[in-house]
């Protein structure tokens, strides 16, 4: 189930010290916390087995807007006036802590969650002058093609809706496939789609911000959803 927006974050490392409790901690008090608010969907949170991010957490949000209501903003103001040494404050401090407010751009329809458990993210920033064809090869042929290949069940294109929170980072552009098989990012026929021309050009000025691949380690509904 999802909507037409996500709340993405990503985790390079949290400190080895407290792994364990801080994903105690996520699964039992912040999932729960977003999922009761208005607009919240579902999530879901993956450990990367390759990437610039150990920790991956999606929201799906009915839209972009499930983060401007009184409930979220009221949970928000609680929760940064928690001590400085709680695990929802030292999360926000984390070194490559990436969060970023995304609304689907493609494509334009409802988004039904496969029953597969990789994610492969990637992310990108753009030139403002070369964003439409970068949109044109994204949905006209680099999508398809990653569509037939074996083991790609979805694909979704995000632009970020919301301006970064002070002291993170979010890239401009990001892109969910569901894969039924890890190695459906490295078979022959993968590497041979995306060494198209057009792919060649494109990648020729984009800066790439993540890729990275990853497992599912739980996911979970909004009351209102079940």
């Amino acid at each position: 189930m999802g909507g037409r927006a996500i709340l993405f974050g990503g985790f390079a490392n949290p400190p080895q010290q407290i792994e364990e409790e801080w994903n105690r901690w996520y699964e039992s008090t912040h999932v729960p916390s977003r999922l009761a608010l208005p607009g919240f969907l579902a999530a879901r949170r993956f450990k990367a087995y390759e990437g610039e991010c150990k920790y991956v957490s999606l929201y799906e949000l009915e839209s972009a807007a499930a983060l401007s209501t009184a409930e979220y903003q009221a949970v928000k103001r609680r929760e940064e006036a928690y001590p400085a040494d709680s695990l929802e404050v030292r999360t926000r401090a984390l070194p490559g802590f990436v969060r970023g407010v995304y609304e689907q751009i493609h494509p334009d329809t409802a988004y039904a969650m496969p029953d597969t458990d990789v994610l492969f993210v990637v992310a990108h920033d753009v030139p403002a002058e070369r964003v439409d064809a970068f949109t044109a090869w994204y949905n006209t042929e680099h999508v398809p093609a990653m569509l037939r290949l074996p083991g790609w069940i979805t694909a979704r294109r995000f632009r970020l809706a919301v301006p970064a929170r002070q002291g993170t980072t979010a890239p401009q552009f990001l892109s969910l496939y569901d894969l039924a098989d890890p190695d459906a990012v490295e078979n022959e026929r993968f590497l041979r789609e995306r060494e198209s021309p057009w792919s060649t050009w494109v990648r020729s000025w984009y800066t790439r911000r993540l890729r990275i691949k990853a497992r599912q380690i739980s996911r979970a509904f909004a009351p209102s959803t079940k």
